[in-house]
């Protein structure tokens, strides 16, 4: 799960960032590279890959789709109709975007440009993306600051993973 941890001024929230799922990070991201002559895939997490997907049936697509002077591979082959067919193996540098140096590398991340709103919208003195998997302890957060998160219209997914990073609400208002 991937957030902004906000730091206000009388405790912290933890906002979550929620996928919208248009693909463009993998149209224009991916890091898988062919080379056509060796007819070799280089990509994180190959071995597991390998184990979920038939790599002689890739690597004859791969060469019937690879432009020789640009071999990495956009967009990434294993999107199919703007979702990932591998989003439960997928890479690790998948699984974190929009995390890194430039978040969003300039690219119109819808999802992102979400969080940076609702990030906006609260006076946090500093601001913390964090990339959590499995479980995460939920934190305590003041119903104010609940009130104030479900005035911006958040999508029922926006809600629901507010709760699972937020769920112990203080001053009596029960997630």
């Amino acid at each position: 799960m991937i957030f902004a941890e906000l730091k206000l001024k009388n405790g912290v929230v933890r906002i979550p960032f929620v996928c919208h799922q248009c693909g463009k990070c993998c149209k224009i991201l991916s890091k898988i590279v062919f080379d056509p002559i060796e007819k070799k895939i280089y990509m994180e997490n190959l071995e597991v890959i390998s184990k979920h997907v038939n790599l002689d049936e890739l690597i004859e697509e791969f060469s019937k789709k690879v432009d020789t002077n640009h071999p990495v591979m956009l967009p990434c082959p294993f999107l199919r109709d703007n979702r990932c067919s591998i989003h439960p193996i997928r890479p690790k540098s998948c699984r974190i975007f929009p995390l890194g140096k430039d978040l969003d590398q300039g690219i119109g991340c819808p999802g992102l440009k979400r969080l940076n709103e609702l990030i906006s919208a609260f006076n946090a003195e500093n601001v913390e993306f964090k990339f959590v998997e499995g479980d995460i302890e939920k934190i305590e957060v003041s119903k104010e600051v609940v009130e104030k998160f479900l005035s911006l219209n958040p999508s029922d997914e926006e809600i629901e993973l507010f709760f699972k990073l937020n769920g112990k609400i203080l001053s009596g208002f029960k997630a």
